[in-house]
């Protein structure tokens, strides 16, 4: 992998139903989970970038003060204001965005909202997709008629079939929670190699 190279990596945690929020678009206490949390946590702190819808920037407060790229259609182009990078894909594409925010390369964090996810599950030609996908599954925390981590999930539609068809292929599941029954497998591109420690931070 060459310094340039981004590796774009989504995290998320879905209910049984794979929503990633209620019906009113917030993410319930019940569905999170302290070992996913830490991992996921961990995970971003080794981001050169994370690439975020608006309403999850601002749902979540950028304590750690990692380098944010906040999706927006209302932005002009890609702009760096004092909070984060704004941007709006329809007016700068996602290979153009990366090259300026990290133009050295690395890991590239997406965790959400279903915007972020759906850009990144399905890119337009030439564009850069998912390298791997971070998919932990609460089936304690039911969600019937909640927001879907992806567009297009059906009743027979599940979050693993659109991961499948993305061209990902899952890795072993790993129980996080034996109680609640809390699982991660992580979804990779085959023949895809995530970067070196130095590269991550863009080095």
């Amino acid at each position: 992998m060459t310094a340039s190279r981004h590796f774009i990596e989504g995290h998320a945690i879905v209910s049984p139903e794979g929503m990633i929020a209620d019906a009113a678009g917030a993410f319930p206490p019940a569905l999170g989970d302290a070992e996913d949390w830490a991992r996921f946590q961990a995970a971003l702190d080794a981001c050169a970038a994370t690439v975020l819808a608006r309403a999850s920037h601002e749902a979540t407060p950028n304590r750690a003060n990692r380098l944010r790229v906040v999706m927006s259609r209302g932005a002009a182009g890609l702009t760096r204001r004092e909070d984060a990078w704004w941007w709006n894909p329809a007016e700068v594409p996602p290979a153009a965005m990366l090259a300026a925010v990290a133009p050295r390369g690395g890991r590239i964090g997406v965790p959400g909202g279903r915007a972020a996810f759906d850009l990144f599950l399905r890119p337009a030609p030439g564009q850069p997709g998912f390298d791997a996908f971070h998919l932990a599954t609460n089936p304690d925390c039911p969600l019937p008629g909640g927001r879907p981590v992806f567009s297009g999930l059906g009743p027979d539609r599940g979050p693993e079939a659109l991961l499948a068809e993305s061209g990902l292929v899952p890795g072993s599941p790993e129980i996080l929670n034996p109680a609640r029954g809390v699982s991660l497998r992580i979804w990779r591109r085959e023949g895809g190699q995530a970067p070196s420690a130095d590269v991550e931070q863009g080095r």
